[in-house]
């Protein structure tokens, strides 16, 4: 069997580092977190059914298809090259204005923090400044890892961030004038909706953690709780 000359190396997680750095270690790691965080969602989906798991998946995917557009437009070189194989002539685009990792995590940093200001409405004004501050520094160890294993420059760094940030910030808006539109509800009213059993509680009827425990404790309170098999054999032998 002759070799594919098309094969090539799945960039998206093939990061070279240091092995003699443990920052540059770390930097591998760090930018791993965008897969790490469209993995959580779709698991946030598979879970609950929320709709907003998917709203936040589909503004990130859209992102990553305009920073492959600006990439395309500005063609601006990566400060260091990896080999002529790197993201040549894919669906990728290998050059390095705007940073898609920056921009990715400019995005959610940006989106998630609208979250905890305007919808999650259960949480004190600290745990909203906790969680700010959280992703915010995700998003920092994201870009500073790719300014560190010399995939990006600064300026591309920079210039990705504002510009999810911005890009989150529309999204943010035009997901708000849908739902008071009426556009979500009627998308909860598909049959496939149905059949997934797909909700929207996360905005509509929010439930913090405590109100979650609570209804737990009172649905456990008000149904007989059923022995498992042989229980009150063994207890009658003691």
């Amino acid at each position: 069997m002759s070799f594919n000359p098309n094969l090539i190396p799945f960039d998206d997680t093939y990061i070279l580092y240091d092995r003699t750095d443990p920052v540059s270690f770390a930097s591998a790691y760090f930018s791993l977190l965008p897969m790490g965080i469209l993995i959580f969602e779709l698991s946030w989906f598979i879970t609950t059914r929320e709709l907003e798991a998917c709203i936040m998946a589909a503004g990130q995917v859209a992102n990553e298809l305009f920073n492959n557009i600006v990439k395309d437009i500005v063609k601006q070189p990566r400060p260091y090259s990896f080999g002529d194989s790197f993201q040549q002539d894919t669906m990728r685009s290998c050059y390095g204005m705007p940073s898609a990792h920056s921009q990715f995590m400019g995005f959610f940093c940006t989106y998630t923090s609208l979250r905890f200001c305007y919808r999650w409405k259960g949480l004190t004004r600290r745990k909203r400044l906790l969680g700010i501050a959280f992703v915010s520094f995700l998003a920092f160890c994201v870009c500073f890892s790719r300014v560190y294993l010399h995939y990006h420059s600064l300026q591309q760094v920079l210039v990705g961030a504002v510009l999810g940030s911005a890009t989150a910030s529309t999204y943010y808006v035009l997901v708000a004038i849908l739902r008071e539109m009426g556009i979500i509800d009627w998308l909860l009213t598909w049959r496939l909706c149905d059949i997934l059993y797909v909700k929207d509680s996360c905005n509509l009827a929010p439930l913090t953690l405590k109100d979650e425990k609570d209804a737990y404790s009172r649905r456990i309170h008000a149904t007989p709780v059923t022995r498992p098999f042989g229980e009150s054999r063994a207890k009658s032998a003691l």
